[in-house]
């Protein structure tokens, strides 16, 4: 029985199994490798994503702020233009004070109506961001004036603005126009 029993059974080759062993171990190495390599792939493509969507965001902020500064300078052109308006009703209020001064009361009335104009042009600029730059006696600064001229006074210190030819404006915090005036200059 003996022989028997060796026929149905395979011989035993020990070489065969360490070979079937290698190979296996093999495969599965290079799956785990792939594995490996397909794990470090997704976690790139996953910082990647973080990225771009945190670049998306910075640029929907942008855009958002860059509209925001767009619809508040839009009327930068209108402003200009109302401030040099404004600069008329001075000129003509500066220049009406001897017609005031003769007590005809039409053109005492006439003379207030253009001061009430005036007045209400100020307010309306006020109220759209408009600050007027500019006013006599103020310290002189070239960032939001410009010298027309200079004159020698006593009675001011220099540096300081003697009279403004005409007034600047800026429109929620920025420069729009500087005001044209004349400074002090040191004796």
């Amino acid at each position: 029985m003996e022989s028997n029993e060796n026929k149905n059974t395979p011989p035993q080759d020990n070489n065969n199994y360490e070979a079937k062993s290698d190979i296996v171990s093999e495969t599965e190495a290079k799956e785990v490798d792939h594995q490996q390599a397909a794990l470090e792939a997704a976690q790139k493509a996953e910082k990647e994503i973080l990225y771009i969507r945190a670049e998306f965001e910075n640029y929907k902020k942008r855009l958002i702020k860059d509209q925001e500064v767009a619809v508040k300078m839009a009327n930068k052109n209108l402003v200009n233009d109302l401030v040099s308006v404004l600069d008329l009703f001075e000129h003509a209020i500066s220049h009406s004070s001897k017609l005031k001064e003769k007590q005809d009361q039409e053109v005492t009335s006439f003379v207030t109506g253009i001061e009430m104009t005036r007045s209400e042009l100020q307010q309306l600029l006020t109220r759209f961001g408009v600050e007027l730059i500019g006013q006599a006696g103020e310290l002189f600064d070239p960032n939001k004036h410009e010298a027309i001229s200079e004159i020698e006074s006593k009675e001011q210190k220099a540096n300081t603005i003697f009279s403004v030819v005409q007034k600047g404006c800026m429109l929620h915090g920025k420069l729009l126009k500087p005001a044209r005036v004349v400074v002090v200059k040191a004796s």
